[in-house]
């Protein structure tokens, strides 16, 4: 048993010192172009400032001006935790409703609100 032993003491040395005699010693020397971090800076920024400038909102409704009087008042009264606004955008009034930085809770929330206004759609705003 002791000659076993001794066999994979031997052994498991003889391994040890072969792998830290042939490792191999790394270096790594990287050249970069200092305009890189620059350029990444500026990336960064402008995908902040989009990320803080963009948000969904809820169209419930785009057409006339008197319907969408009637629609603004209606999800008022439904949805008064909701805001909803009327935007005027050539040649339609859209009644937009909600704020949602994050589209799934913009998709949970037009889950209900599709059940009474069943053409309401998410919609991303982008405001540069």
């Amino acid at each position: 048993m002791e000659i076993f032993f001794l066999k994979r003491l031997i052994l498991l040395t003889f391994i040890f010192n072969i792998s830290i005699g042939l490792s191999q010693e790394s270096k790594l020397n990287l050249k970069q172009n200092p305009k890189i971090d620059s350029l990444l800076k500026k990336k960064i920024y402008y995908d902040k400032e989009r990320f803080e400038n963009s948000y969904y909102t809820l169209q419930l409704y785009y057409g006339n001006l008197d319907f969408a009087k009637e629609i603004l008042k209606k999800s008022k009264e439904i949805f008064p935790h909701i805001p909803v606004e009327i935007n005027f955008e050539t040649p339609n009034y859209k009644v937009q409703a909600g704020y949602y930085k994050d589209k799934l809770i913009g998709i949970k929330t037009l889950d209900t609100v599709k059940k009474v206004f069943p053409s309401a759609f998410l919609l991303l705003k982008k405001d540069l």
